[in-house]
C-alpha cells in the first residue's frame, strides 16, 4: 500500500505540474495578438506620416530650388541683355564719332573783291580797257579748329588761333587736327 500511495502522490504532483505550466488560453492569446496588431498599425501610421512629411519637405525644397534657378536664369538673361545694350551703345557712339570726324567740305569761301572805279577827269581821255584778269582760284581754307563734341566751355584762344576749352576737372585743352583733345601743360 505504501507503493500505491506513493504512486498516487507522484501522479497528482505530475498532473498539477503539467497543468500549471500549460500554455495561455486562446482568449488571452487573441488579446495579445490584437494589442500587437494595434501597435503595428500605430507604427505603420507613424511611418506613413513621417514619409509624407519627408516628401513634403523634399517637394518644398525642389520648388524653392526651381524658383532660385529661375531667378538666377532671369538675372543672367538681364545681365546678358545689359551687356548687349552697352556694347550696342558703344558701337553706336564709335560710329557717331567716326561720322563726326569725317569733315565734309563746306562751301568754298568766295572772295568778293571790291570794285574800284577809276577817277576820271573830263579832260583826260578814258583809259583803254585792259584784258580781264583770270578769276582767282577758289581756295577752301583748312578749318582752324575741328568741332568740339564735348560739353566743355571755351575759355579763349592761343597764339595759333586754336580755341582753348576747360574740362570738368579744370584741365585746359584744344582740339587738334585729328579731332582729339590735346591738353596744355600748366606753367607756374
Amino acid at each position: 500500500m505504501k507503493k500505491l500511495l506513493c504512486l498516487l502522490l507522484v501522479i497528482t504532483a505530475s498532473f498539477s505540474a503539467i497543468h500549471s505550466y500549460a500554455q495561455t488560453s486562446p482568449a488571452t492569446q487573441t488579446a495579445a495578438d490584437k494589442k500587437a496588431a494595434k501597435e503595428a498599425a500605430k507604427a505603420d501610421k507613424k511611418a506613413a506620416k513621417d514619409k509624407a512629411a519627408a516628401d513634403k519637405v523634399a517637394a518644398d525644397k525642389a520648388a524653392s530650388d526651381k524658383v532660385a534657378a529661375d531667378k538666377a536664369a532671369a538675372d543672367k538673361a538681364a545681365k546678358d541683355q545689359a551687356k548687349a545694350d552697352k556694347k550696342a551703345a558703344k558701337e553706336k557712339a564709335k560710329a557717331d564719332a567716326a561720322a563726326a570726324k569725317q569733315v565734309t567740305p563746306s562751301s568754298p569761301a568766295v572772295v568778293n573783291p571790291t570794285t574800284v572805279k577809276p577817277v576820271t577827269n573830263p579832260a583826260t581821255p578814258a583809259p583803254k580797257a585792259q584784258p580781264a584778269a583770270p578769276a582767282p582760284a577758289k581756295v577752301t581754307p583748312a578749318p582752324v579748329n575741328p568741332p568740339n563734341t564735348s560739353a566743355d566751355k571755351a575759355v579763349g584762344t592761343d597764339s595759333k588761333g586754336r580755341t582753348i576749352y576747360e574740362g570738368k576737372r579744370g584741365g585746359r585743352y584744344y582740339i587738334n587736327k585729328n579731332g582729339n583733345k590735346e591738353y596744355i601743360k600748366k606753367t607756374s
